[in-house]
């Protein structure tokens, strides 16, 4: 496994190993690969049927600097280097996108991956992997595309005579920089999302929070939007989620996760707000008690049809919205297996990979720096 050092992921899936009886993985961290990557390459000799997985490099500040000032420097931008980012800021992500797909196009093509490193270059950049899963016939909900600020949101609605759309960041995670948009002919205007909008030494930040908001003042809308689009967002229209039936109120739409192209493990996400990440105190539901048994076989369907966009992934997340036989995907994450305690025919994602594993371990002696 390939991920940043003190990694929760990875402490999950060596339980799962370690579980079943299997040998602990071995473990080459993200920093080391950054510092010293020919050390990556006599790890690997020393394994060569083993199968790599390659973590999140997320929840690790130190690391997420490094990969924004990696791309910081392929870019050229003029001026000074970027700052580490204050704990949930939002800031810099196209850099640390860079910065992260140069690290995975750096790796070697030889070992069995988990997932291809191409492919999770790919679904790192939402609206890119919006437009691969369109490309391969699969319902998505329909792209506006980039967008500059906010003056370019507006005009792209007046051209498509358009009042509700979803405006996502282009490189974030777990809901991380996405609103939903509402404006009236009137007007009018309102935004919902986890993103907090502070003024902090006269300069204006956005920070990811725990708690949904409601901005309807105009100024904090386009400062907003602003500061999203500096980094990369992109628009799409908004798709109402289904409402959960006696529930006053609360939408859902549905996590699955794809194991070599097969639907598994599966949740519905309730909220009463626009956002139904878990993560967000938003709540999980079976899915029998929403769907009829038509609705969950289109829902297979159309999640095998995702996974068939990424042949070389063997495990890939699926968010999407149902509504009887109708779907839209409406993200593939290849970080996606982080469902704890959620099952398929008895394992968990976790368990699922741990049958994956080959007979014999990787060399350990290469784990950290």
């Amino acid at each position: 496994m390939i991920g940043p050092r003190g990694s929760r992921r990875i402490g999950w899936l060596q339980r799962a190993l370690h579980d079943q009886g299997a040998p602990a993985a071995h473990v080459f961290d993200y920093e080391t690969l950054l510092a010293e990557p020919a050390r990556l390459l006599e790890a690997l000799a020393q394994a060569p049927d083993a199968i790599v997985k390659l973590e999140s490099p997320g929840e690790a500040p130190a690391l997420h600097q490094a990969l924004v000032l990696r791309g910081w420097e392929l870019s050229g931008a003029a001026g000074d280097a970027p700052l580490p980012a204050a704990h949930g800021e939002l800031v810099h992500q196209q850099f640390w996108y860079a910065g992260f797909a140069d690290v995975l196009a750096s790796l070697p093509a030889g070992p069995r991956y988990l997932n291809a490193p191409a492919d999770l270059a790919c679904m790192s950049d939402k609206l890119r992997c919006q437009h691969l899963l369109a490309d391969a016939g699969v319902t998505v909900p329909p792209l506006f595309g980039a967008i500059s600020g906010y003056e370019d949101l507006c005009a792209q609605l007046r051209d498509a005579a358009c009042e509700r759309v979803f405006i996502k960041a282009r490189y974030g995670s777990s809901g991380a920089g996405v609103l939903a948009y509402a404006r009236n002919r009137d007007g009018r205007e309102v935004a919902y999302g986890s993103a907090e909008l502070v003024e902090q030494d006269g300069r204006w930040r956005v920070f990811n929070s725990l708690r949904q908001r409601r901005y309807d003042r105009h100024s904090d809308i386009a400062r907003l939007v602003d500061l999203l689009a500096e980094q990369g967002a992109y628009i799409e229209r908004w798709i109402p989620k289904p409402t959960v039936p006696g529930s006053d109120g609360r939408r859902y739409d549905v996590r699955v996760v794809a194991l070599d192209g097969q639907p598994r493990q599966r949740v519905a996400r309730m909220s009463a707000g626009a956002l139904t990440n878990l993560h967000l105190g938003n709540a999980r539901t079976q899915l029998d008690a929403l769907l009829d048994a038509d609705a969950i076989t289109h829902l297979q369907a159309a999640t095998a049809k995702a996974a068939a966009a990424f042949p070389a992934s063997r495990m890939i997340g699926f968010d999407l919205i149902v509504r009887g036989t109708r779907s839209w995907v409406l993200e593939a994450n290849g970080f996606g297996d982080l469902l704890l305690d959620l099952r398929h025919d008895g394992r968990t994602t976790y368990e699922d990979q741990a049958l994956l594993a080959p007979a014999r371990s990787a060399i350990n002696e290469y784990a950290h720096a």
